[in-house]
């Protein structure tokens, strides 16, 4: 089976809200600019991004290598330090928002949200609130831990072309305790989690999306990534498949 572009999303700026720029997210973020600037230049100025990203967390001196930030970020907020470099050095207007993000109505002014949080109430909140609404919006989903990651593209809501979402494929998410992760060094960091799993994960997810809005069509909506036996395995757009993992579509009649 193959998913096609949003037929709204054609020859326009395409609005996404990026929640968490830690080491997955602040990878992403930069593939993101890369992207958007190369889509602007192959669409003569039609189709680019305007990204909106929170998160509530400083940059400690354990983040500076491990993600993206410098040393004078220390004690700076993730997503101003991130969205004040890149509109200063890209010359875009993209908006920091140094606060949590927390699911409401606003989120329909999106196009994609992508989540690169390790907090799995944040995604049950999201997954929960979004069954109230009829939107056409996706939610691109990232997490991983020490050595292995997942990206999982879905439809954010209810929806009659059903593409499920990461909470559709594991509702289990919201019996998840979060438990704090900070790391107080480098040493601390690495231990919980491999240098590069970060930046493996939000390779594919931009490569997800690239494909989508460079080929209009995908056959896959995630990957599962492993990069201590070195696997990537996708995700394939397929009813069996997602049977397997529990998850059965809804008829027309049901939505």
């Amino acid at each position: 089976m193959e998913f096609s572009l949003p037929s709204s999303w054609i020859n326009r700026p395409i609005n996404i809200c990026l929640v968490g720029v830690g080491g997955t997210g602040s990878a992403l973020l930069t593939e993101l600019f890369q992207m958007s600037f190369m889509l602007h230049q192959i669409s003569e100025g039609k189709v680019y991004f305007n990204v909106v990203v929170y998160d509530d967390d400083e940059v400690s001196f354990a983040n500076v290598g491990r993600q993206s930030f410098w040393g004078h970020d220390v004690g700076v907020n993730k997503a101003t330090a991130l969205v004040d470099r890149f509109n200063t050095f890209g010359g875009i207007n993209w908006v920091a928002k140094p606060c949590k993000f927390s699911p409401s109505a606003d989120m329909l002014k999106y196009d994609l949200l992508i989540t690169c949080t390790d907090s799995a109430q944040t995604r049950a909140d999201i997954g929960e609130y979004a069954k109230k609404l009829h939107s056409s919006m996706l939610w691109l989903d990232t997490g991983n831990d020490a050595y292995t990651g997942q990206v999982i593209l879905g439809f954010l809501g209810k929806n009659i072309i059903m593409l499920p979402n990461v909470y559709d494929l594991y509702p289990s998410l919201r019996t998840i305790e979060d438990i704090a992760t900070d790391s107080c060094s480098h040493i601390e960091a690495l231990a919980k989690q491999s240098y590069g799993i970060n930046k493996k994960v939000a390779l594919e997810a931009t490569c997800l999306l690239w494909e989508l809005l460079r080929h209009s069509k995908i056959n896959r909506h995630g990957a599962f990534v492993d990069v201590k036996e070195g696997i990537t395995t996708p995700l394939p757009i397929d009813p069996v498949h997602w049977a397997m993992l529990g998850f059965k579509p809804k008829t027309k009649e049901e939505h």
